[in-house]
């Protein structure tokens, strides 16, 4: 019995990786939609997110069902409750991936595009706190949860950058304010990411060593 129930937790961790490499690769299609003006990718990256939301409902269940069915204690019932907390992370980080790829058509062919190589840039960062985070997931190393979780500090930074950078050519030229609003936007979900990807950090190290921790943000 001991055994059956370490794989039926094992499998729902397995299930939960499955959807965090989906929803990664959705923000990695959806900033390479914007560097390329690739249209038909950010409608691929659209139409999945459909897909992402499905997932987050079917490992909630499991994970009902997991602590309905074998009253888990301990580090399972931690990684059970870590799967909960994180399934919610990933689905509000493939709703920003969508935001992204929706916000293509409102920039391209307006001045405000010369921008986009910067938010490219905050982009790749964020997306490298997504990978690792699931890499500390995969291995269950709440040091290298620790570390991905201090690299929000320099995101929210180079956010409060853009953002004033932003203002001010809306300030200068009054023609694409709205094309200018979508960088702004752009670089804020860019960093809800990095706040999501921290909670999902938090939630390994609990999982690992039953602390409760609040990463700055």
């Amino acid at each position: 019995m001991e055994r059956e129930h370490i794989r039926s937790v094992d499998a729902l961790h397995h299930e939960l990786l499955k959807m965090g490499s989906l929803v990664e690769e959705g923000l990695r299609k959806a900033l390479i939609s914007l560097s390329n003006w690739d249209e038909d990718l950010a409608d691929a990256v659209i139409e999945e997110d459909t897909h992402i939301d499905a997932m987050q409902k079917q490992i909630e269940d499991q994970c009902t069902y997991l602590i309905a069915a074998t009253h888990p204690t301990g580090s399972e019932l931690r990684d059970i409750i870590c799967c909960i907390k994180t399934v919610t992370d990933l689905e509000r980080i493939g709703d920003h991936a969508r935001h992204i790829a929706r916000s293509l058509t409102k920039v391209a062919g307006t001045h405000y595009s010369a921008m986009l190589p910067q938010i490219r840039s905050l982009g790749d960062r964020v997306l490298g706190m997504v990978h690792d985070a699931l890499t500390a997931l995969i291995d269950r190393d709440d040091e290298r949860a620790r570390e991905v979780a201090g690299r929000d500090v320099s995101i929210d930074e180079t956010h409060r950058a853009l953002t004033s950078e932003t203002l001010n050519i809306m300030k200068a030229r009054a023609e694409g304010i709205e094309a200018g609003q979508r960088i702004i936007m752009l670089s804020r979900f860019l960093e809800r990411i990095g706040d999501h990807v921290t909670n999902i950090c938090e939630w390994i190290v609990y999982a690992r060593t039953g602390e409760h921790v609040e990463f700055d943000r």
